[in-house]
């Protein structure tokens, strides 16, 4: 790899790989075909978008294991030290139930180093209560819905939820030796979700202690915000179930926020609260360690809402940023901005069809793609690839690196005949309605989207989202695009 240019060519992987394949092996295979030079170590992770093998229902790829790892649960696949968890009712989680015997970190940190290869963990914030319902006391930190009960999610301003991260945090930083850490939450806050589609009740937060206590310290009423967010709620059960209000979906959407502007001021809040644990998590790793790399993955709804994009300003999250990967996959953007825009048209632009809808939406995201009933089977182009780097990277104006996320082989549609072995695997499968083959990868459209990342200005790129889903010969393209760097 020295004669390649000097750029961060990242592998987001987790344990199973290693344990299927070999550390050793799968190290050169990573630097040989993909030219590889860094990677996302999995852990900890709870989603079948970063852990375990294949998703069920989907074709397995031409290495690994050759079965569904059905049972797959995830969690924490490096070695827990106790006393970094004091401060948590949560406290250490133990090693995931798979693999027990490995410690990724340390044994995979040291053999990526003789190799000149950087790594980073991968750190995946625990989105749903599902995955974690089996810690104790993790109901002690939910948030609560807008009738004040127990909701889905964790609590973003909840200490012991907060400090359990920071646990890990200072854990990984001081156990091992890692170059840096890559925080990953894909949370878009409430008002967010309730514009973009059909939602449940439970999705929708936070109105904990925690989170009243912030909202009155800013002068919020809060019994105003509860009951605007129940007056949403109910709006978008009805839009969503086929209902349309004398005036239209989007006309009483907007009645609701001028009759209660404290709904607003508390999706601010809850944006803030999510910040404010990068800042936390960016302190506490400099800290333990000052040249300890600190970035943060920002979901693709940073491409398809132009309402969630307004909360994720570049600018501002340079300012506790080292890194930050923006998903930017134009393989399976396609198949997901129609499904994307689909949903909204069953919530806040329900008075229109997605036909009416899309082009308006190109417009105020400064996209330009192909057209709308044609996405799934198209995907994105690889100029899209370079036109969201370009912005991103003037948005952090030299603040931060931009590292770019390239899709490699992402599930985008699931059969219903494949999904019926997968039903008891309790992990999100969606499958989209279009007819006619849904788009896929091809090394020369890998190649093309990483050279179009260097040509926006990233200074490195991070395949996603897992190697355990990947075709070798995707992969290829990655090195292609590289050695075309190299002259």
């Amino acid at each position: 790899m020295s004669d390649l240019p000097d750029r961060l060519v990242a592998m987001q992987i987790g344990a199973v790989s290693f344990v299927d394949e070999g550390v050793d092996q799968t190290l050169d295979l990573l630097a040989d075909k993909g030219a590889v030079n860094a990677l996302f170590l999995a852990t900890p992770t709870w989603t079948r978008g970063t852990g375990g093998r294949q998703i069920p229902g989907h074709p397995i790829p031409d290495h690994g294991g050759s079965e569904y790892d059905l049972g797959w649960v995830g969690g924490n696949y490096a070695t827990p030290h106790p006393q970094y968890y004091g401060n948590t009712v949560l406290g250490a989680v133990g090693r995931a139930p798979e693999h027990p015997e490995l410690d990724l970190l340390a044994e995979v940190i040291p053999k990526a180093r003789e190799r000149g290869m950087k790594s980073f963990a991968w750190m995946e914030e625990s989105g749903g209560a599902r995955e974690l319902r089996r810690y104790p006391n993790f109901a002690k930190v939910l948030e609560v819905d807008a009738w004040s009960r127990p909701a889905r999610r964790p609590c973003f301003n909840n200490p012991d939820y907060r400090n359990w991260h920071l646990g890990f945090v200072e854990d990984y930083v001081q156990s091992y030796d890692l170059d840096g850490l890559a925080w990953c939450s894909e949370r878009p806050g409430p008002l967010n979700l309730l514009m973009q589609g059909p939602v449940d009740v439970a999705d929708i937060g936070c109105f904990c202690p925690h989170c009243l206590e912030i909202g009155r310290g800013r002068g919020i009423d809060v019994a105003r915000a509860q009951q605007g967010y129940r007056e949403l709620l109910d709006w978008n059960n009805r839009v969503g179930a086929g209902e349309r209000p004398a005036d239209g979906a989007f006309v009483t959407f907007w009645r609701i926020l001028l009759n209660f502007p404290e709904v607003l001021a508390w999706q601010t809040l809850w944006t803030e609260s999510q910040r404010q644990i990068y800042r936390d998590i960016y302190g506490v790793a400099k800290a333990c360690a000052p040249q300890v790399q600190v970035g943060w993955h920002v979901y693709h709804n940073i491409s398809f809402s132009p309402f969630f994009r307004a909360d994720q300003d570049y600018a501002e999250m340079a300012k506790f940023s080292d890194f930050i990967k923006v998903v930017i996959y134009n393989n399976c953007a396609g198949p997901r901005f129609y499904t994307w825009v689909k949903n909204i048209c069953r919530s806040l632009f329900a008075d229109a069809d997605p036909e009416d809808v899309y082009p308006l939406m190109m417009k105020l995201l400064q996209l330009d793609e192909g057209s709308y009933e044609k996405l799934p089977q198209t995907g994105f182009t690889a100029d899209y690839v370079r036109r969201e780097t370009a912005r991103a990277v003037a948005g952090v104006g030299g603040q931060s690196a931009i590292y770019p996320g390239i899709d490699i082989d992402i599930p985008v549609g699931v059969t219903r005949e494949r999904l019926e072995p997968a039903r008891d695997v309790g992990s999100k499968i969606n499958w989209d309605d279009n007819e006619g083959e849904l788009t896929a990868c091809s090394p020369d459209g890998v190649r093309d989207a990483v050279l179009a990342a260097f040509e926006g200005g990233a200074e490195g790129v991070v395949l996603s989202r897992k190697y355990s889903e990947m075709l070798l010969d995707n992969l290829s393209g990655a090195g292609a695009a590289m050695r075309s760097l190299a002259g």
